[in-house]
C-alpha cells in the first residue's frame, strides 16, 4: 500500500496509555499474519519490562479437545491464537471469577485471566456453560520495553478501555474487530469501510 494510502488511516486521536485490561485495536492496514484486524487484550502493561497481551479474536481452526482429549466436554470449545510467542503455551480468560476459579487475576471489567487449571477442568467436565464465559488461547503477544508505545504513536493501534466482557468474549474474527472499531464512533468509519482484502474491492 502506498504511503498516502496508509496515512489516511492515521487518525490523530491521542491514545491513552495501555493498562491492564486495555484492548488494542489494530489499524486495518496492519498486514501481519498474527495481528491483521486483531484485538489484543493487555494482560501486563509496559511498566519497565515490556508488555504482554493475547489476541482474542483469531480462531485457530482447532478446538480444546484436539489438543487435550482427556478433558471430556459436551460442547466443542474453540481455541484462539494469542500471538506469535509461546505457541506451546495455553492460557484462558473467563468471567467466572475467583469463587469458581481460584487464583484467577482480574484484568478488566468482569474479565479474569488464568487461575487453577484443575478448577476450570472440573467446571468443564461438570457441564458448566462456556459460550461467553471462557476463552482458551494458545500463544501470546509480547513487546520489549517502549516498543508498544512506539507502535501506538505510529498509529498501528487504537486503545480501547473499559470494553467489558460482551466484546472481549465475542465469537472472534472480523465481526468482533468491527464491533470494537464501532465503539470509537464516526471518526473511525473509514476503518470499517476498508475491506479485509482491498485487492478484492
Amino acid at each position: 500500500m502506498n504511503e498516502w494510502d496508509q496515512d489516511i488511516f492515521n487518525l490523530n486521536d491521542e491514545q491513552p496509555l495501555p493498562e491492564r485490561g486495555s484492548l488494542l485495536v489494530a489499524k486495518p492496514t496492519v498486514d501481519d499474519f498474527f495481528f491483521k484486524r486483531s484485538l489484543v487484550l493487555i494482560v501486563d502493561p509496559d511498566e519497565g519490562d515490556g508488555a504482554m497481551g493475547v489476541v482474542v479474536n483469531h480462531y485457530t481452526g482447532y478446538n480444546l479437545r484436539d489438543i487435550m482429549p482427556e478433558i471430556e466436554t459436551v460442547e466443542e470449545i474453540p481455541l484462539f491464537l494469542g500471538g506469535p510467542v509461546g505457541s506451546q503455551m495455553m492460557f484462558f480468560m473467563h468471567t467466572l471469577g475467583p469463587d469458581i476459579i481460584p487464583q484467577s487475576t482480574l484484568v478488566g471489567d468482569g474479565i479474569y485471566f488464568g487461575g487453577d487449571f484443575e478448577a476450570i477442568k472440573s467446571y468443564l467436565e461438570l457441564g458448566g456453560p462456556v459460550d461467553g464465559r471462557i476463552k482458551f488461547i494458545v500463544g501470546y503477544s509480547g513487546w520489549e520495553k517502549g516498543q508498544l508505545t512506539s507502535e501506538i504513536k505510529r498509529h498501528d493501534w487504537a486503545v480501547l478501555n473499559n470494553c467489558g466482557p460482551e466484546l472481549l468474549m465475542g465469537d472472534g474474527d472480523d465481526d468482533q474487530w468491527r464491533d470494537a472499531v464501532a465503539r470509537f464512533g464516526d471518526r473511525y468509519r473509514l476503518w470499517l469501510n476498508l475491506p479485509r482484502d482491498p485487492n478484492c474491492n
